[in-house]
Order: C-alpha cells, then structure tokens, then sequence
C-alpha cells in the first residue's frame, strides 16, 4: 500500500510502498483510509523536533475510512462500517480510561502515559502506523473508533474529529469557559480557527483570533471573530483597547514554535500574551504544543534535548488569581457529541479545509501546509 513516510530528514517526506497491515489481535480493524488530514503536529515531526528514534515509519493521525476487516473481539463495529479513527488511542480500561482520561491511557504505550498515531514506535502501539496510508490497523477498535453515517457528503466536516475540532473546543474548556464570555484564540491555524469557531458556537460575546497570516485571520473574520494581526503590533494593546479589563478566557492554540511581534521565535511569547489580556481570576487553556526533552536520534535529527523551558510572568498570573489548564484533548468525550452537530446541520467545521489532493501529492502539500501557504489540508 501506499503511505506518507517519515524517513529522517527534515523538511522532507516520502510517498513509499509498505505492506498492508494485518489483524493482529482480536480487539483490531483494518480500515481503509478514505480521508486523511496533515495536522500541525505532523509539521512537529517534519522539523524534526518529535518522534520516535527509529524511522522511518508512516506519518498521520487523522482518518476517515471504511472497515474491511473485524478481529474476533470486537462487537460494535463490522465490515462495511464508516468510521473516525481516534487520533490518541486508548484501551477503554485501564485506571486513567475509567477515571475518563483515555488520552492518558496506561495500556497500549507502557511505561508512558498515551499513545498516539503517527508518530512512531516509541510514542503508539506496535506495529500501527498512522493515518497517511491506504490502510489503517486500529487496535482496541470499539473504544477507537466512532462509527459514522454512510453517507459521504459530511466526510470534509468528520475527518475534524480526529483532531483538530476536540482540540479546539477543548481549549476553551480547559480555560473554564462559559457562554457570554469573551475570548482571545491565540493561533488562526485549523486549531485556533476550530476554538474560534467553537467559541461562537458556544455562545461566547466575543471571539478574538490573533496571527500574523493574512489568509488565516480573513478566514477567522469570516467565521465571526474579531482578527487582530500581531506582526509588528503589541496583541495585547490591542485586545485591551476593545476589553479595557481584558477577556474572561484566553487560549494558545499554538505551542512552542511561536513568534513574537517581530515574527521571532520566542517561546514564552504566545502564555505570557495570554497572560496578560485575561481579567483578574480569569482562564488560560493550553492546547497548543510543548515538549518534553527528547534525544537526538535517527528519527527525531533536530531534537530539543531541554524541551520546552523558558521564564514566565508567573507573579502577573498569580496576582491575578488566573487558572491555567493544559494537555492533550479527551477525544472521545467530545468525538460522538461533535459527530451529532454535524449531522443535525448545526456545525460544518470541514470549511477550514482549503486544499484537497492525493496521496502522492503529500510531499509539496507539507511544503505548502509549514509555509503557512494553505490553512488544512
């Protein structure tokens, strides 16, 4: 089969030939992939910056496809069946998935807590590769997948609940949101416009989406947020002319290779503006990425072998009695809740796709998605 892989070597990714994954155990499935999406954690590995230390192996973690082969075990799903694969993958019952916390599971990556898709050996189960393929081998299949309607005019809207649209919406939770709240989204990429668009959906007073590309913040004002452009501009001065105490929730929908205002890296950057636009006793959600140490090797070559450390203003959060909450997304939490907004027609999250291609276009479709020349591919 076909697969987008991960080879090693930065800013570069391959259309290879792999086999097709088998049933392995009887709790699998194969699905055939119909729908993949490149997110930016992907770019994460494209750079070089997180994985595995072996590569290759088959990049991707979004996925929409149709079941072709059922293990033994599984009962809630058949052959036929359309399905949304989970991008983190968990057990269903071991203690943290009991406690609900399935992205933490204790199961299918010991000793570390969570597996996740695409990313390689050390960070999923064995033998699963990601998402990027022709075909998908889904390990503890009735808790991993949620099953979809056969028909396929939604599918642009379903492959969003993979990732992108429970991180969004779960950054405005772990901010403590609430309607008639204000909000900033900081970040308009497909998980920022996602919190964006989430915050409207929710019924919040006003949604502001901070970036510096143009297309992105045309795509927020769209959507109905208020776009603010930090590029050579104070975000925070800006925000706080139009919400003199500043909002009840800020967001930072983009992790650790953030920019300041000179489009710079500074990694504190993106938390410490979050910081100081939200009001006294106000919520920070944290959904965008920051890593732990990871050693150089043949699979993550640019690797931070500090991770991500750096000062804050922690007294100015402090003084102002704000909470700040942060992690991996609770998918399937949100996975069957979201698939019913879709079907009922009450959201349509597949409009921040912009660009459509197939597989063996992967590689200049990477290139365009980290140039920030297309949103969501």
């Amino acid at each position: 089969m076909k697969a987008v892989t991960w080879e090693g070597k930065p800013l570069e990714v391959a259309v290879r030939h792999h086999p097709k994954p088998k049933i392995e155990d009887p709790l699998d499935v194969i699905v055939r992939t119909t729908i993949s999406g490149i997110c930016g954690s992907d770019l994460h590995i494209y750079h070089g910056n997180v994985g595995s230390s072996d590569a290759p192996w088959i990049i991707g973690h979004e996925g929409v496809g149709i079941v072709e082969e059922v293990g033994t075990g599984v009962h809630s799903i058949k052959c036929g069946d359309k399905v949304v694969v989970s991008s983190v993958l968990a057990c269903g019952f071991c203690e943290n998935c009991i406690r609900g916390r399935l992205s933490y599971c204790l199961t299918l990556n010991p000793p570390q807590e969570g597996a996740v898709l695409g990313f390689g050996s050390d960070l999923g189960p064995p033998h699963t590769g990601g998402t990027q393929a022709e075909y998908i081998r889904v390990p503890f299949a009735d808790t991993n997948c949620v099953l979809l309607p056969p028909e396929t005019t939604h599918d642009l809207d379903y492959v969003t609940l993979a990732d992108i649209w429970p991180s969004g919406w779960s950054g405005l939770d772990f901010a403590g949101f609430k309607p008639g709240d204000s909000v900033a989204v900081f970040g308009a990429g497909p998980v920022g416009l996602m919190c964006a668009y989430s915050a409207i959906l929710r019924g919040a007073r006003a949604v502001y989406s901070i970036d510096h590309v143009l297309a992105r913040l045309r795509q927020a004002e769209r959507l109905g947020a208020i776009p603010i452009n930090f590029n050579n501009n104070d975000p925070v001065a800006e925000i706080l002319k139009l919400e003199p105490g500043g909002v009840a929730r800020s967001v930072d929908c983009v992790g650790y290779r953030c920019l300041n205002s000179e489009l710079k890296r500074e990694e504190s950057i993106v938390l410490t503006w979050c910081i100081r636009v939200t009001e006294p006793t106000g919520g920070i959600g944290v959904v965008g990425v920051y890593l732990p140490p990871f050693p150089k090797s043949e699979g993550v070559p640019n690797a931070d072998v500090d991770g991500s450390v750096f000062p804050l203003p922690i007294g100015e959060a402090w003084f102002k009695g704000l909470s700040i909450s942060s992690g991996i997304a609770e998918y399937r939490k949100l996975e069957i809740f979201m698939r019913g907004l879709i079907i009922s027609g009450k959201a349509t999250p597949g409009m921040v796709i912009d660009s459509e291609i197939n597989i063996d276009d992967a590689p200049k479709a990477y290139r365009k998605f980290a140039d920030k020349q297309v949103t969501k591919v």
